[in-house]
């Protein structure tokens, strides 16, 4: 019988799948490159890409319907509100929100969304989902207007390089609503032995420490099948810089989400007042 399992294929890639993070797991001060090539910004998009597209289904089946962090900002959503999920995936956030919320889930995932129409036709949820990249222009193509409500969750940790987060974050935060709320979320990947035991040397794909930034890791995948991915750690120290840089306060901070309840650090931002 055929196997069903999935291999997504990477220049030099390694048989020794036992690395550590000896070696390349970085305890020096946080140092941003003015500009990460283009060529390699485009590498590490295409290699996430790739990933959610093959394991679309997998990734799904390996997520709870929900999370405690989630549910706490869920819990401010009013009915009639606006809802811009960036990066919205198998669309999980649809499927929770109050009824008469107007939903918007945009991913860079063609199969992710496939996966998200498909729940929320099943629930009857009113919902749009559009495949857009937010590193592409023109920007966000068919979404128009204002939003209570913006979240960008496990989106900039795949973001590859400060200023493009950055800009990100900027152009996020153009969107909102007075009063509208910027919610940012990313994993905290290297407090968890489980997933520092996962990271192997970006010579995995062709690439040395140097074409990339600090905080910038390979993460591999396992399950129904062998992948990787581009995840970049955005700790606190940096989701305040980017709140800044966006003009944008940090109204809430905290963790949640995991065995520990520290997984991913959550961080709702708002205009700046005055």
């Amino acid at each position: 019988m055929e196997s069903s399992e999935k291999f997504l294929t990477y220049p030099l890639l390694t048989s020794d799948f036992s690395l550590l993070t000896e070696g390349f797991v970085s305890n020096s001060p946080r140092v941003y490159t003015p500009g990460m090539e283009e060529k390699i910004v485009h590498l590490l998009r295409d290699l996430n890409r790739d990933f959610y597209d093959t394991f679309a289904g997998a990734f799904d089946r390996s997520r709870a319907p929900t999370e405690p962090g989630v549910e706490r900002i869920l819990e401010r959503v009013q009915s009639g509100q606006r809802f811009l999920d960036l990066g919205c995936g198998q669309g999980r956030v649809a499927l929770l929100l109050p009824a008469g919320t107007a939903y918007i889930g945009v991913d860079f995932s063609s199969e992710m969304i496939a996966l998200a129409r498909k729940k929320a036709a099943a629930e009857d949820i009113s919902a749009r989902f559009l495949v857009a990249d937010l590193l592409e222009e023109p920007w966000l193509p068919g979404v128009e207007g204002e939003f209570d409500w913006i979240l960008l969750r496990a989106v900039l940790h795949h973001v590859p390089g400060f200023t493009r987060r950055v800009e990100v974050v900027h152009r996020a935060a153009e969107r909102l609503a007075p009063g509208g709320r910027l919610v940012v979320a990313n994993w905290q990947f290297l407090e968890l032995p489980s997933l520092r035991r996962r990271l192997l040397p970006w010579e995995t794909v062709g690439l040395h420490d140097e074409q990339v930034e600090e905080g910038d890791y390979l993460l591999d995948w396992k399950r129904e099948g062998y992948g990787l991915r581009y995840v970049h750690l955005v700790d606190e120290e940096e989701t305040r810089q980017l709140a800044a840089a966006a003009g944008l306060q940090v109204e809430t901070l905290y963790r949640a989400d995991g065995r520990n309840d520290r997984l991913t650090l959550y961080a709702v931002l708002s205009r700046e007042s005055g």
